[in-house]
């Protein structure tokens, strides 16, 4: 790969055309201990849907088979098989199957790891702003889907993976990302939100009452509903849900039973942990927590 983002000997990959095979949902997740843990999905799903939410990382895949019809912010999209995905952090979204349902690979990058890959690339530890979410690039889609193919495998080679990982992601950045764009500045919401992130950060094990965190901003009720979700985009109780789902994950990793995470998390009990985790991250908190070793995790997990 040159520094325009060219993709030279690329892996070929393959795109797994038509409607997703077989009947019902499927997913498997694992995460990447080589790539800051980067979590990586193999799905199909024809009934799941998921619930407005945000991903701390970059969203980035391919559309294997058939069509996912998802909001990002306020814009209503269409990402159809073929097509790359890629979307920066702390955007929220959803997504659901068109009626033919849809397949993909994704990955969710760190910021920290395309700053290493693009200083490698630039010589500048920049990091990438994707204003478009869904482009046509089937040069890049092969190199995406060829990445996590290897990845899934039982036994992929650590000097192949990384410099896949190095072709993919780096293209996709100098092909399509604005690498002179600055993050979102940190702190430009009224102090009364920042106020009440604050409040739900520090309450994720607990019951939140909508009067407690008026009165921890600084506004009536009313007031907080409608400057919070000017400013964040979603409400204190989407934002809170998905503070304490990302918790999860990390509890995830540890020895923690599944029932204790969840009271440690602020679900009222296991049931609704396991609804709530799935409907954002697309499997259950019990295959998440399997999938941390795809060595040994390397039978799918149907949903």
């Amino acid at each position: 790969m040159d520094q325009n983002g060219a993709l030279t000997h690329a892996n070929p990959g393959h795109a797994e055309s038509g409607t997703p095979a077989g009947r019902g949902d499927f997913a498997r997740l694992w995460r990447e201990p080589r790539f800051d843990g980067m979590e990586c999905l193999n799905a199909r799903f024809q009934r799941h849907s998921y619930a407005l939410h945000t991903h701390e990382t970059f969203v980035v895949g391919v559309i294997t088979a058939g069509t996912e019809l998802f909001r990002c912010g306020v814009v209503d999209l269409a990402a159809h098989a073929g097509q790359v995905v890629a979307l920066d952090p702390e955007i929220l979204h959803d997504g659901r199957p068109a009626d033919d349902g849809f397949a993909y690979r994704m990955f969710y990058p760190s910021t920290a790891l395309f700053e290493r890959l693009l200083e490698d690339a630039t010589g500048q530890p920049v990091v990438p702003r994707f204003a478009t979410t869904v482009f046509e690039d089937p040069e890049l889609f092969q190199a995406i889907a060829g990445l996590h193919h290897g990845l899934e495998g039982a036994h992929h080679e650590p000097l192949r993976a990384d410099i896949d990982a190095l072709r993919a992601f780096t293209a996709l950045a100098l092909r399509h990302g604005d690498l002179t764009a600055r993050p979102r500045p940190a702190g430009p919401e009224p102090v009364a939100v920042r106020r009440a992130r604050e409040y739900l950060d520090a309450h994720l094990d607990s019951p939140v009452e909508l009067a407690d965190l008026a009165t921890a901003a600084g506004l009536s009720r009313f007031h907080l509903l409608r400057v919070f979700r000017a400013a964040v985009g979603t409400t204190p109780h989407g934002y809170l849900t998905d503070r304490r789902v990302s918790h999860a994950k990390r509890l995830l990793a540890g020895p923690l039973p599944l029932a204790e995470v969840a009271l440690a998390c602020g679900f009222c009990d296991q049931a609704h942990f396991n609804r709530v985790f799935k409907g954002r991250v697309g499997v259950a908190p019990g295959h998440y927590r399997r999938g941390s070793n795809p060595v040994q995790d390397t039978a799918a997990v149907a949903a």
